[in-house]
């Protein structure tokens, strides 16, 4: 039953995670998207848009349809084409694999049309037609959420009317000049959530689903076809209520009834025990949306019980002849344990003028009449008998339920782009969004493999922490590891582009460890978990710092004191942050210490820059500067690109700014 618990918590936590990332990744998308066409509306009602909507489509296999939607009735999108689609429409040309339609605006009047083209391979066109239409985008679900709210919205999932299964549109607003234009889509299918349920059960005859626990629709199920039902002839999305399985509607009256999230119970269809599990998402997702997990007992405990059976049969027979074969030794045992009996009757009652036993010629017997003569002696050598309290309280722990904030030490993670706005001034909307796609993917899977928490997109920065919600007790060190995988994979993506003629993006990190205010901070109508506080400021000021000594990783004292032994890295200098009274030393993080990884490891000429520059930095400290500038200039012989070195010379001489090294001394 333990491990039946913890497979379940396990598959349960497993499907949060995974929906949870699909939303996530294709927000991120979403928001670039818009931000795209809020730059340049009227791109988007051109063809060319549609290499823009096509690379959105594409970035993740979840995304069913891509589209920007226009106060004024403009709609363009591009959508995969399958089966299904063909099967719903004899106009679609059987080689097609891709569509892009884009519908008239208002103005149009009764001419307006939705204009429909076909491609077997991207951008060659197989097949056209245009067909009259009235709908109105402004009306379908998710566009009014995302314009009264300002932000992402998710709607509730609908039936698809072309491929029958369920979707969920999610849509993001744009401004431009201050003014609300229109929304970017995407529609999400679930056929890839499916497969994962499917995929990643608790146990074989296990089932896992996605529900809505405030209307209790279904978003998704490991047997896909159960997503939906036919009522009235039409199909519809399934709920709790109305599953097609007894068992699950049984969960959840059960759960209904006694507001439980763990239980076990009867199958009303032959009595099996099943557990059903329920869990609520994080509120930091958005959505009142819960993981349900339905499994039979028999699939952990089945052989067990089967096993148990055999045991009891044989332990019945066993007890026969045993019972047996006391009865014939009785006769033989019973007259010297009975007189045992009377003797320890009288050492019971202090009573010590029993006379002593014969010894019996049984060892056993014999040993035990001198253990009992041995007590009553004993007793009769003191006065009175104390008896040994051996009850024990015991001890009952819980956790209450913290609301609001509370206060915790976390590692803090800022990351940004250099020179993010002459990049994006430089680069078309496509090649723009396909680099920040990868760019956004890289640094979150690095979090993530590392145990961190992705907290906020910031534009083209990202803000993350280690130590929440999950308390981790090497934090510090996980996120130094994720900072370096960052760091490394974006170096990999950087030479991959650079191969290809494509420009790079450099990115600056920030890491600081401190004491912060964590939990739900926002309105009473809206809330974020995040982290606040000094300590969050700092990781933010940390990653600028970057951008004066033209590192990568920049880190606080407090960071390097906690991992010292563990890391390498080199002193930069004392420095005084915007907002902050108090100096302290920031140093740039190389690698890891003794690590054989290749995206922690620490290379042999990083060892050497740091060994240098903390003899340097003694010296600077110190305020020895002219010292400290000629070990600088050591450095510079060595490294002649190396930026700390250059900028601490122009600290330690301000009139000089070295561009080379001179010659070695």
């Amino acid at each position: 039953m333990a491990t039946l618990k913890y497979e379940v918590a396990k598959t349960r936590q497993a499907s949060i995670e995974n929906v949870e990332g699909m939303i996530h990744g294709v927000a991120g998308t979403l928001n670039l998207l818009a931000v795209v066409v809020a730059a340049e509306p009227d791109f988007f009602r051109t063809d060319r848009s549609r290499e823009v909507l096509f690379r959105a489509l594409t970035s993740a296999e979840e995304i069913d349809a891509a589209f920007v939607s226009f106060e004024d009735g403009y709609h363009r999108a591009v959508t995969r084409i399958d089966d299904d689609r063909r099967r719903s429409d004899p106009k679609i040309p059987r080689t097609a694999s891709w569509h892009m339609n884009f519908i008239d605006e208002f103005s149009v009047g009764t001419k307006r049309s939705r204009h429909r083209t076909f491609f077997d391979t991207w951008d060659h066109v197989v097949g056209e037609y245009a067909v009259p239409t009235t709908v109105d985008y402004r009306a379908i679900s998710g566009y009014p959420e995302a314009k009264e709210s300002g932000g992402l919205a998710v709607a509730d999932p609908q039936i698809n009317s072309d491929t029958g299964y369920p979707i969920i549109n999610m849509r993001f607003p744009v401004y431009h000049n201050g003014d609300f234009i229109g929304c970017a889509g995407t529609s999400i299918t679930l056929d890839s959530l499916t497969r994962f349920l499917a995929a990643h059960r608790a146990s074989p005859h296990s089932m896992t689903i996605i529900a809505d626990s405030a209307g209790g629709k279904i978003i998704a199920a490991s047997d896909k076809q159960k997503t939906v039902r036919l009522a009235d002839g039409k199909l519809e999305i399934a709920r709790l209520e109305n599953f097609a399985g007894d068992d699950v509607r049984e969960a959840y009256r059960l759960q209904t009834q006694t507001n439980q999230d763990d239980f076990l119970f009867r199958s009303p269809r032959d009595g099996q025990e099943l557990s059903a599990s329920f869990a609520r998402f994080p509120e930091s997702f958005g959505r009142p949306w819960e993981a349900i997990v339905i499994t039979p007992t028999d699939d952990f405990i089945g052989q067990l019980k089967a096993t148990n059976q055999q045991i009891i049969i044989i332990i019945i027979a066993l007890s026969i002849a045993e019972f047996f074969l006391i009865y014939i030794l009785s006769r033989r045992l019973s007259q010297p344990i009975e007189s045992i009996t009377q003797e320890l009757k009288s050492v019971e009652s202090l009573s010590f003028d029993h006379p002593a036993n014969r010894p019996s010629n049984v060892r056993e017997i014999a040993q035990l009449q001198s253990t009992a003569t041995l007590l009553r002696n004993s007793l009769r050598s003191f006065s009175s008998f104390v008896p040994v309290d051996v009850v024990r309280g015991l001890i009952k722990s819980g956790i209450p339920l913290a609301l609001g904030v509370e206060k915790r030490n976390l590692t803090i993670l800022f990351s940004d782009l250099e020179n993010f706005s002459t990049h994006a001034e430089q680069s078309t909307p496509d090649a723009l969004l396909e680099q920040m796609s990868v760019y956004f993917e890289q640094i979150s899977r690095a979090i993530s493999d590392e145990k961190g928490t992705v907290d906020k997109f910031i534009g083209d920065g990202i803000m993350a922490f280690w130590g929440a919600p999950v308390a981790l007790p090497d934090h510090v060190l996980r996120a130094c590891a994720g900072a370096l995988r960052a760091a490394r994979r974006m170096e990999r993506v950087n030479a991959a582009w650079h191969a290809e003629g494509k420009p790079t993006l450099r990115i600056r990190i920030g890491l600081n460890a401190a004491n912060v205010l964590l939990g739900n901070v926002g309105s009473t109508q809206r809330f974020s978990y995040t982290a606040i506080g000094d300590g969050v400021n700092v990781a933010a000021r940390l990653e600028e710092l970057n951008k004066t000594f033209g590192t990568t990783i920049c880190i606080s004292d407090s960071v390097f004191d906690a991992v010292a032994s563990e890391v390498v890295a080199r002193p930069l200098r004392r420095v005084q942050v915007k907002g902050r009274k108090q100096e302290f030393m920031v140093y740039e993080l190389l690698g890891m210490g003794g690590s054989d990884d290749l995206e922690l490891e620490t290379r042999s000429s990083d060892r050497r820059l740091s060994e240098l520059t903390w003899s340097a930095s003694t010296f600077f400290e110190k305020r020895d500067f002219d010292e400290s500038a000629r070990r600088y200039w050591k450095i510079l012989g060595e490294f002649p690109n190396d930026t700390v070195a250059k900028a601490m010379l122009a600290v330690c001489s301000p009139s000089i700014v070295p561009a080379t090294a001179p010659a070695a001394r």
